[in-house]
């Protein structure tokens, strides 16, 4: 899936569909290092539709000159081609427990689960590749958890926000961005392996925070998406983590 769905990597393709994506991951972590990836990705049907179209029209020009075809789009919705392009190219310490597709008020979504034997196996797959994510030790022994949310790698790294955000022109410029990524939605999610001291989630429910990155709700996401870390500290009592280099 060419590393579109790293946590949080929202890519170039999201920008030409204006937004039409939902994605939904959690992050479980056991308290040897393994844990489970649960992801679940949607797009509009309509939309679906329309990249099948402009794939299919990319495959004869590349026909008709000769020439290789460009690849397509980078999110899948047939549950044998998901699992064996996983199969493929998956590392060791990876698995695939499950993949099934379902339709939802005209929006096809995708739902799967990985399992793995520590994050640097799941660093190796194509949802983390290239990724910032690290696990180190603070002076009370805790852990604590980052990950940067790839919004530069998106092309989003020059949106409006900070000292800029008062200004009328780059107000209306995110004014812009806004309705054009209408629908965008990202919410990601860590369960931690023990209790959670300190994070700068959207919202904590016992050893579990989630970031949540709605458009519609908060036109200023963009903004921050822009150069922010996920940070998450932990209790280190009762836990055996090893220690992950970004």
């Amino acid at each position: 899936m060419n590393g579109i769905l790293r946590w949080l990597g929202i890519g170039a393709l999201v920008l030409l569909l204006a937004g039409c994506i939902k994605l939904d991951q959690t992050l479980t972590l056991n308290k040897d290092g393994s844990g489970t990836l649960d992801i679940r990705y949607g797009m509009a049907e309509q939309t679906i539709a329309q990249l099948e179209a402009m794939e299919r029209m990319s495959q004869q020009d590349a026909a008709d000159s000769d020439a290789g075809a460009e690849e397509g789009s980078p999110f899948d919705f047939d549950e044998a081609e998901v699992r064996a392009k996983f199969e493929q190219d998956k590392p060791e310490g990876v698995e695939l427990v499950s993949v099934a597709s379902e339709v939802v008020d005209g929006w096809k979504y995708m739902k799967m689960r990985l399992s793995f034997d520590d994050l640097e196996a799941l660093k190796r797959t194509d949802f983390f590749e290239d990724s910032d994510l690290s696990i180190s030790r603070d002076d009370n022994g805790n852990y604590v958890l980052t990950q940067k949310t790839g919004a530069d790698e998106a092309g989003i790294g020059d949106a409006p926000g900070g000292d800029d955000a008062e200004d009328p022109m780059a107000a209306a410029m995110m004014e812009q961005m806004a309705a054009m990524f209408a629908g965008l939605r990202i919410a990601t999610s860590v369960v931690a392996p023990s209790e959670i001291l300190e994070s700068n989630a959207t919202s904590v429910e016992g050893n579990k925070a989630t970031w949540v990155f709605d458009i519609d709700e908060d036109p200023t996401v963009l903004s921050k998406l822009n150069g922010m870390d996920l940070k998450m500290v932990f209790s280190g009592d009762g836990v055996d983590l090893p220690i992950v280099q970004p």
